[in-house]
């Protein structure tokens, strides 16, 4: 049912990333169904070795793809926004960067998958440690990192450990970071609120077992306590039947955490929009 609220859907993948489904021009067209105000999309730029997408994306194909959706869009349809999402850029931002370079994009989204060869969306490395929550301590010490290192707009799905936690089994009924490690979660969202980096509510996680956001509410009213202002919604979309999913869920969160704006970003810059 299309949505009578203003919404910008910032974390949306295209046929130009390898996991994802639909080209541009076709989403563009959805997301004027479902009322949407915005969409930004975002490829997959990464360069760990044993990631799915490693090496894959092509500037120019992208750009093209984009281009051809802006132009099919119609004076009347939702804005299109285009971004990239580079993976551990603290440790791969230099070569992901380059290789996109010689093109403009309105925002960079940094997002941690990998704690070295671990991958924290799957649910091997949780079945295999005989400490899983070291590997979200790791998790975070490497999500201060990132920020730290820098490069980008908007840090991507914090907390999406639980992926992979809730395929190993784990129960995270009481599995609450800002009261298991406060200390890191404290220091980690005040390095955003210092630099600006904008923290992205991701409702991928209400698709699958987990049920939840990323980040979950205790993490967002921590970051909201700290000054943080700077809030981006995004569904991580990637293929139906979730297209755009949580959307209006997200909305609710964000408000009942209170913030009365989130963020689209245009040409590099962010901008406000209302939630109300």
């Amino acid at each position: 049912m299309p949505t009578t609220r203003i919404i910008y859907d910032m974390h949306v993948h295209t046929s130009n990333s390898p996991d994802a489904d639909f080209p541009e021009s076709l989403l563009a067209s959805r997301a004027a169904d479902a009322g949407l105000s915005g969409v930004g999309f975002v490829a997959h730029v990464d360069y760990h070795p044993r990631d799915f997408c490693y090496a894959w994306f092509d500037a120019a194909r992208y750009d093209e793809a984009f281009a051809k959706a802006v132009e099919s869009r119609g004076s009347d349809g939702p804005v299109l926004l285009k971004g990239i999402e580079i993976g551990e850029p603290h440790r791969f931002g230099e070569r992901a960067m380059e290789a996109a370079s010689g093109y403009d994009y309105d925002f960079v989204v940094g997002a941690l998958h990998w704690v070295g060869e671990e991958l924290v969306l799957e649910k091997e490395p949780f079945e295999a440690r005989a400490d899983p929550m070291g590997l979200v301590e790791e998790y975070l010490r490497q999500s201060i990192e990132m920020v730290e290192t820098g490069g980008f707009d908007v840090l991507a799905h914090l907390g999406i450990f639980r992926r992979g936690m809730t395929q190993a089994g784990l129960d995270l009924r009481e599995l609450d970071e800002t009261r298991l490690f406060p200390d890191l979660v404290r220091q980690l969202l005040s390095s955003m609120v210092e630099r600006g980096v904008a923290l992205e509510l991701n409702t991928s996680g209400l698709r699958r077992d987990e049920r939840v956001t990323y980040p979950v509410p205790p993490v967002l009213a921590l970051y909201r306590s700290l000054g943080g202002t700077r809030v981006t919604l995004g569904s991580d979309t990637h293929r139906d039947p979730w297209v755009f999913y949580g959307l209006g869920e997200g909305v609710d969160m964000l408000l009942e955490a209170g913030f009365g704006t989130a963020l689209l970003y245009r040409r590099g810059e962010p901008v406000e929009y209302p939630l109300r």
